[in-house]
């Protein structure tokens, strides 16, 4: 994944958001008991409900943990980094499996500006010289091992330089603030920072901007090290030796091919030059190292001490620099178009086959990938196995299934991007899309559109949970004091196109064991790790597969599609509040007035509430003529939210409600159009005509939903 989930947590909470808001939880639904028996599901007639139960029961069947396991030796047999053979081999191995389901795979071949590493070269220089390492050692049990490339951060340009390091903690903007404070310029410096806090992007990015020369990326023992527990082999932490890589590829500005920004990156594609793409802006050569080889570096560093926040986990203070430490930095990295690869599979609807459910996962790692996401790729097959089963006994969906496994996703969302700009008309008539990235440990996790919230809490009731007894809902809220904490949609993984360009309602559903942050982008991320550590039993991931293949199957039969925007336009009115407490506090006064959003987005709710009335009482009657316009108006809502225009200085990204934090990558920035203009441009002329685009869209969202208001 682009993001671990829990870095992502992480993320939600740095000082960088620039928001805070309450509403990060949803409530735990106590009062909602877990629907069983003849009880109704949300969405479905009791007659249709009863059809819906009995095949549920048979997909619950089918997952098993021998299957997640066979399939991860298999897969994880060599690495799959995108482009190369052996994501070329993982291309044809999926391809086999889902074949032997009795399904039809198509591989859709898309082409992608990306980097590879040619020569990684990180020397201190002073006040001793030392060559560092750049790729962990081999371990006994990894095959193709010479396939493993070194530490690299895709997208990053060449470069060979030599300066004093300073110390930056994690490369936030405020970080270099606090730099400045103490009389530390970075101008002409190489900066070592620290993963964690904000995406890896944003670090040079903020460094180039500040003169920095190049970066260094270290993973700090107390972030996801020996100061967490056991380090692999012996336990799941990362080692002394062990390398997050990763792409610097600008997110917050676009996702998918660098150069065909907004259109498929098919053969013949119209491409932008590498100097004109968003993605590419601002970089300077950057590479990541370990904490081992960052250790000297750190030591030796003179200056001022850092604050206590800045402290790593390492044996000694921190210190700011310069002086002490000096570095060459020399980067080779050729940049060049290269296929790659997604594998789909459509299984058409027998009521509504332009109508689309889609389901997917990247198969792409930069090493083996075991968590990363082959838990996630391997769940979607474990589904694609049930549902070939279930196809064998003369089920059909009612609206056309569509399972995926993308490409190029560590890069920049590659494979996922082409294919949505590909089928950007057909995406009209998506119903959602539900995306794993990291799937395959005993912590649940879920982020999604409000509208889909209670989907996924009624779906957690369904499901049990290994070693607990229980439910995963109860489990769910065993780990989160009672409480059911569903995340907003951000960045950082392959939701992005599908619901911030092109509107398609979208959740995310994922696991993860403790120390999973420690194999992150490391070659330690292998079918070892897992089968020790992750999920010994593979238990996890056959639930995960029950999960999300009944999450699937729902919303491809489901009467009235169970999508409720009360509670979506209950926080947007919030968020609108906390937008106008946030300029009375930031600026002193109200200078954008969003008192008629708010207003309107009240009337939203009502709306939502009077066609979920309408709804409920269409399935009570059975009344199927009432079925198509509730859910052609329920799909259009999610739609009315963009804006044709996209978001001031990133028009790739149309949400109005949701994008990922200009300043942080990964974590939610709410009302980021608004937010954008006033507080990080300085520009409220802008703002002010993102608000009258903003209050347009909520007024069709309500007129959508009841066009008598």
């Amino acid at each position: 994944m682009f993001r671990s989930r829990l870095q992502a947590l992480a993320a939600l909470s740095a000082p960088a958001v620039s928001i805070a808001l309450t509403l990060a939880a949803a409530p735990a639904a106590a009062s909602s008991p877990a629907p069983s028996g003849n009880d109704p599901i949300p969405g479905f007639t009791k007659e249709n409900s009863r059809w819906q139960r009995q095949y549920e029961k048979l997909l619950q069947e089918i997952p098993s943990a021998k299957t997640a396991r066979d399939l991860d030796a298999e897969l994880a047999s060599e690495p799959g980094l995108a482009t190369t053979t052996g994501d070329r081999h993982r291309v044809q191995r999926i391809v086999a499996r889902l074949t032997s389901y009795g399904l039809e795979p198509e591989v859709k071949t898309y082409y992608a500006y990306l980097s590879m590493p040619k020569r990684v070269k990180v020397e201190m220089t002073a006040p001793a010289q030392r060559t560092l390492p750049v790729k962990e050692k081999k371990r006994p049990w990894q095959k193709h091992y010479e396939d493993v490339i070194p530490g690299h951060n895709g997208m990053s340009p060449s470069g060979n330089v030599r300066g004093e390091v300073v110390y930056a903690n994690y490369g936030r903007p405020e970080d270099f603030e606090l730099l400045a404070k103490n009389g530390v310029s970075v101008k002409g410096k190489i900066v070592l920072v620290r993963y964690g806090a904000v995406f890896r992007g944003i670090k040079p990015r903020e460094a180039a901007k500040r003169g920095a020369k190049g970066v260094l990326i270290y993973s700090d023992p107390a972030d996801d090290g020996f100061a967490k527990g056991p380090v692999y082999p012996d336990g799941p932490w990362r080692a002394a030796d062990g390398i997050q890589r990763g792409s610097i590829a600008q997110i917050q500005l676009a996702a998918g091919d660098p150069q065909t920004p907004g259109w498929p990156a098919v053969k013949g594609a119209h491409r932008i030059p590498p100097s004109q793409a968003p993605m590419l802006k601002g970089l300077i050569p950057t590479t990541p190292i370990s904490y081992g080889a960052a250790e000297p570096l750190l030591r030796a560093l003179k200056g001022g001490q850092v604050p206590k926040e800045w402290q790593g986990g390492l044996p000694f203070t921190y210190r700011f620099g310069p002086g002490g430490t000096k570095v060459h930095l020399d980067l080779k990295n050729t940049f060049q178009v290269r296929p790659l690869w997604d594998v789909t599979v459509r299984i058409p609807g027998s009521e509504h086959p332009e109508q689309e459910v889609i389901l997917g996962a990247h198969h792409d790692a930069w090493a083996y990938g075991s968590s990363d996401n082959l838990s996630g790729a391997e769940n979607v097959i474990q589904v694609g196995r049930a549902l070939g089963k279930l196809l064998k006994q003369g089920w059909r969906p009612k609206r056309t299934v569509v399972l995926a496994t993308w490409d190029g996703e560590e890069y920049g969302l590659f494979g996922s991007t082409e294919y949505a700009e590909q089928r950007a008309k057909e995406l009209r008539n998506a119903v959602a899309y539900v995306n794993m990235d990291g799937a395959g440990g005993s912590e649940f996790g879920a982020t999604a559109t409000p509208a889909l919230d209670q989907s996924v809490i009624d779906v957690s009731k369904e499901v049990q949970w290994p070693g607990t007894g229980g439910t995963l809902y109860e489990a769910w809220k065993a780990q989160n004091d009672g409480k059911t904490p569903i995340d907003r949609i951000g960045g950082g993984s392959d939701f992005q196109a599908f619901f911030q360009r092109f509107g398609v309602p979208a959740m995310d559903l994922g696991s993860a064991s403790p120390g999973t942050s420690g194999n992150y982008h490391c070659s330690c991320d292998d079918f070892y790790w897992m089968s020790r550590f992750g999920d010994p039993s593979w238990e996890y991931h056959a639930a995960m597969s029950r999960l999300v293949g009944i999450a699937t199957l729902r919303l491809a039969n489901a009467d009235v599609v169970a999508i409720g925007y009360r509670p979506y336009a209950a926080e947007t009115a919030q968020y609108l509040t906390d937008f106008t407490d946030e300029q009375r506090k930031r600026l002193g006064s109200v200078v954008v007035d969003v008192s008629r959003d708010i207003e309107q987005a009240k009337a939203w709710q009502r709306a939502a509430g009077a066609l979920q009335a309408r709804a409920d009482e269409a399935l009570r009657r059975g009344d199927t003529a009432a079925f198509r316009s509730l859910n052609d108006k329920i799909m259009q809502t999610e739609r009315n939210l963009l804006t044709q225009a996209g978001l001031p200085g990133r028009p790739w990204y149309r949400h109005q409600i949701y994008a990922p934090g200009i300043d942080t990558g990964y974590a939610t920035q709410r009302l980021p159009a608004l937010n954008d203009a006033l507080f990080v441009d300085h520009d409220v002329r802008t703002a002010k005509a993102y608000e009258a685009r903003l209050y347009g869209s909520l007024r069709a969202a309500t007129r959508t939903l009841d066009p008598t208001v």
